[in-house]
């Protein structure tokens, strides 16, 4: 689950909660919940819309 990690990992170092990457990227609370956790893989442009939020490439995230 590198992503999941990742995403989690960027987040807290960054001191956002779930509900600020949310209102950043504007996509659902409830994705990027699902994502951290594991249990949902995000569509292309949601990945991009995360790379671009925390200033890194969709590969970095990926890994």
């Amino acid at each position: 689950m590198p992503l999941a990690e990742n995403i989690a990992r960027l987040r807290v170092t960054d001191g956002k909660t779930i509900e600020d990457v949310a209102r950043g990227t504007g996509l659902p609370v409830a994705l990027i919940t699902a994502v951290e956790g594991g249990r949902r893989q995000p569509p292309p442009k949601s990945l991009r819309s995360l790379a671009s939020y925390f200033g890194v490439s969709v590969d970095t995230l990926l890994r």
